[in-house]
């Protein structure tokens, strides 16, 4: 790994990455001190089957505002777990808030990407007097039952197996075996991008190392799979999830991008609805990671945000 990533890419001076202990799991992070050390330190969590490289385009200008860390989750990217189970939801959300305490922030503006951005909203919960802000990149929110009809066929074809104990790591295994990690990449890309050749081509390159390294490290299959199922069931069966959205006091910004596979306006619609102060910023043309395929967009929807005392709706 580097000391410095402008090693791989001048926008990239100033990360760098490090290795924290955190109860017991050694784990990988990217850094960077930012503009202003004693600004508001901000934590950015990815997604399903991502890893903290997804931030890596726009880490440098969220540095502007503070200190910024971008964890790999267990089992994901670099991370390797203790105990490959000890991956669902709330034991994330809990690792998370130990990470706040090895990192020595008292409160953190916490971005989150599909399952960090459900993730984020289960440590709002958890720690709600260590989240300042949260910023939910596409989130995975869950779609109202009475609109699971307009759910694309595809979507449901991904996810399905992991509703079903064991189907979907004997799914993962069989596809980690079949298909390269090059085409298993370029077709997960077509899949959450509206458009992946908007991703920089060094983005690209980091993306497709990480599904490499995956395939030297049989716990990712593992730990995939366990994150996978607590999603689907958090999905299935919302109610802790939207208990803890309703209760979520502190500002939130919803970034989503229009043209997203995985998360419907509905889902958004559903959850706005219910917290009707939470702020929404929708990016035309975007798919499900909105911080790689635009993430100029991204960083200057959070810029805006920030420095708004009281937010009011950006975008509709």
């Amino acid at each position: 790994m580097y000391e410095d990533w402008s090693e791989r890419c001048r926008r990239w001076a100033g990360i760098r990455s490090e290795w924290i202990d955190v109860d017991g799991v050694r784990v990988h992070v990217l850094r960077t001190d930012g503009a202003d050390p004693q600004g508001t330190p901000q934590l950015l969590i990815h997604g399903l089957g991502g890893c903290a490289t997804n931030w890596i385009e726009v880490i440098c200008d969220l540095a502007a505002h503070g200190p910024v860390v971008a964890p790999d989750l267990p089992g994901f990217g670099r991370t390797e777990p203790t105990e490959p189970g000890r991956v669902r939801v709330p034991d994330n959300a809990e690792f998370l808030q130990l990470l706040l305490d090895e990192l020595g922030w008292d409160e953190a503006v916490v971005h989150g990407n599909s399952m960090g951005g459900m993730l984020a909203v289960h440590l709002a919960g958890l720690a709600p007097e260590r989240v300042a802000r949260l910023v939910l990149a596409a989130p995975a929110f869950p779609t109202p039952p009475t609109a699971l009809h307009r759910v694309p066929p595809t979507t449901l074809a991904r996810f399905a197996p992991f509703a079903l104990p064991g189907l979907g790591r004997f799914a993962m295994r069989l596809l980690s075996s079949a298909v390269s990690p090059e085409r298993y990449f370029q077709e997960a890309a077509r899949f959450i991008h509206a458009d992946p050749d908007r991703v920089t081509p060094e983005a690209r390159a980091v993306g497709l190392e990480d599904v490499s390294l995956g395939r030297d490290a049989p716990w990712r299959v593992a730990a995939f799979t366990a994150a996978a199922e607590s999603v689907v069931r958090s999905m299935l069966a919302p109610g802790d999830l939207l208990k803890l959205i309703d209760d979520a006091a502190m500002p939130v910004l919803v970034v989503w991008g229009d043209a997203d596979r995985l998360i419907s306006r509905t889902a958004i619609d559903h959850v706005m609805k219910r917290q009707p102060t939470w702020d929404l910023e929708v990016l035309p043309s975007v798919g499900h990671v909105p911080m790689l395929e635009a993430p100029a967009d991204y960083v200057a929807a959070v810029d805006d945000w920030l420095q708004v005392a009281t937010p009011t709706a950006l975008a509709a």
